[in-house]
């Protein structure tokens, strides 16, 4: 078991961050040359192929365009659908209310150039808290989530891969006077106030991502980490939802060097057993932990096309075209210099040897060939064609194009799957506070509300069916695809025309063929048309009932007897006795067919 020593795990911390700046050592170079010396006067020289900048501009796009649109299943049959439901309809209110598109964004960002970390824990609902304060209601939550930049973030450095690290944490940054406050404004949350007092309030100064000589802003520098092997003896444990130990320790500097001491007692996490860290990585590196971005796979390309394209720009401004003139003939020179262009210069005795065009400096064939050599090989290795930056040479066959674009939409894609995979991830832990957590409570809009059929239905947390056996693992959450893509208005509308034709072309299908599982059958084809509500565009009810009704005048006018049993009484039916109507209605239930449909009682977590 690790040893949890202040004194250890300052030590664990120092190995963990040296471990971690040697894999984003470049990375400052490289943003700078993403954003060049025109944003920032001190970034460095001018990269005449700026690659990070084109790279980022066509795959953030593909990344993340929109809020992604979540679809939950549940393996479980019964009310576990209705908590499926309710944790659909939560997810997606909730995308769209904590503005995810905007964090998503940074993270591919940071994805693309190292790693993306997002912190998810939770927070009060300033939202709602303002409104319920007014009546007296108790302040709710819900899950946030935060990005934590590259290098404040650190993990176990002899892991192998996320699941086997012993340890996670990440670097803040608080006001002491704000976080002494905290600490007597919250006297049950165990703050150490005597040890916050003791810290000196410049430990902010070590912060490498801070610009220099700012003003001393009294903040202190702690650290945070999650040991999940750590049980406490007074945790409730996991089956209260408990997994690991978080640790709080300040950073001070002494006579000794750097120390650390607890600024808060341990204390159970609660939260999803995988921790409240997500790690966004596109490719994986045998037995590394940290995975291997796109654009350091190819630095090495860069830095060589851009020296090659450098050398030819200094060249290119070398140039020089120079005539030269016998110096016997002085006025000769002059009156060259003096004429204008495309003048008619006579000259007495003209002699071609007493003046030479020359021509100095400039670029070479050699060198353009090199430059054209090294730029291809680096879209080769990056991925990004003539195609993706939408320009179409026509040099090559249809074939031959339609190939590449298959070769490059394959890896597009997997970096896609990549990043999306990680989004699940992210909203697998913000489902879990909502499935788990009883604070949790907010409305879920219109939406929710015209496909349940309730007025103002809300998410309630926590509220789930512990006798049904059903577990959070149950669920199984997807996003839906194309919701994260951009449509374009064309596609759209074409679409749509698709939608409509396949919509009126089935909908008389729908009651000739009814052991079809046509709901299916619209989820399947709207995946397909970047419509996840196709579905929804027929009532299934509806159509169940007129499949009914003409299957039952088919069988009663092919069946004179069944007609003359359960068709038109003899007497009007406010005259016949309750016994003979209620053994008529039976028997026309029996012969009909029709079984009252048993369903348990709703026990979901929508009220």
């Amino acid at each position: 078991m690790i040893n949890v020593d202040p004194k250890n795990l300052l030590e664990e911390i120092s190995g963990a961050e040296q471990y971690r700046d040697a894999h984003i050592e470049g990375m400052a170079e490289q943003v700078e040359r993403y954003h060049g010396p025109f944003y920032n006067s001190s970034a460095g020289e001018f990269s005449p192929e700026n690659h990070y900048y084109e790279y980022l501009s066509l795959m953030v796009p593909r990344l993340v365009f929109d809020n992604p649109r979540v679809a939950v299943k549940s393996r479980r049959a019964g009310t576990q659908g209705d908590v499926a439901t309710a944790i659909r309809h939560g997810l997606n209110r909730w995308t769209a209310d904590s503005r995810l598109r905007e964090l998503l964004t940074r993270t591919a960002t940071d994805a693309l150039f190292t790693y993306g970390v997002v912190l998810s824990s939770q927070a009060e609902n300033q939202q709602l808290s303002a409104n319920l304060d007014a009546v007296g209601a108790s302040k709710p939550t819900w899950p946030t989530c935060v990005r934590i930049p590259q290098n404040r973030f650190f993990l176990d450095p002899a892991a192998t891969s996320l699941d086997e690290c012993r340890f996670m944490g990440h670097q803040w940054v608080r006001d002491k006077a704000d976080l002494l406050e905290m600490a007597k404004d919250s006297p049950g949350a165990g703050w150490n106030t005597a040890v916050i007092e003791e810290l000196a309030a410049s430990g902010a100064d070590e912060l490498k991502d801070r610009p220099k000589d700012l003003p001393n802003r009294e903040e202190i520098v702690a650290y945070e980490l999650w040991v999940p092997e750590i049980e406490l003896d007074d945790s409730p444990g996991a089956e209260e939802g408990f997994h690991g130990t978080i640790y709080t320790l300040g950073l001070a500097e002494s006579s000794d060097g750097r120390k650390a001491d607890f600024i808060r007692d341990p204390r159970p996490y609660y939260g999803p057993r995988w921790g409240p860290y997500t790690f966004f990585g596109i490719y994986s590196v045998p037995n590394r932990v940290f995975p291997l971005s796109p654009m350091v796979a190819v630095e090495g390309q860069i830095q060589d096309l851009n020296a090659q394209a450098s050398a030819s720009t200094t060249a290119a401004g070398q140039y020089k075209k120079l005539i030269l003139v016998d110096s016997g003939d002085p006025t000769l020179a002059q009156r060259l210099r003096d004429s204008p262009d495309s003048y008619v210069l006579p000259v007495n005795g003209l002699d071609r040897t007493k003046f030479v065009q020359a021509e100095v400096g400039g670029t070479t064939n050699q060198q353009l060939q090199y430059l054209q050599v090294a730029r291809d090989r680096l879209d080769r290795n990056s991925g990004i064609q003539e195609a993706q930056r939408g320009a179409v040479t026509g040099q090559g066959t249809a074939t031959e194009v339609q190939v590449a674009a298959e070769a490059s939409s394959l890896r597009m894609n997997y970096i896609k799957q990549q990043f999306h995979d990680g989004v699940i991830r992210m909203l697998r832990t913000v489902a879990w506070y909502l499935y788990y957590d009883d604070r949790v409570e907010f409305p879920l809009g219109e939406e929710a509300a015209n496909e349940l059929g309730l007025v103002d239905p809300w998410l309630k947390g926590g509220d789930h069916d512990e006798d049904s056996g059903a577990t959070f693992d149950d669920l199984e959450l997807e996003i839906e695809p194309y919701s994260m893509e951009r449509t374009s208005e064309g596609l759209f509308q074409k679409r749509a025309m698709e939608a409509f034709e396949l919509v009126t072309q089935t909908a008389e299908m729908i009651p000739a063929a009814p052991w079809v599982r046509w709901p299916k059958v619209f989820e399947m084809l709207g995946d397909a048309l970047n419509f996840p509500k196709l579905a929804d565009l027929v009532d299934m009810k509806i159509a169940a009932q007129v499949a009914k009704t003409r299957w039952d005048e088919e069988r009663a006018a092919n069946q004179p007897m069944l007609q003359g049993h359960v068709g038109d009484l003899p007497l009007p039916l406010e005259q016949v006795p309750p016994q003979r109507l209620g053994n008529l209605r039976q028997m026309a239930a029996i012969r009909f067919g029709v079984t009252p449909s048993r369903r348990p009682p709703s026990r979901g977590r929508l009220s």
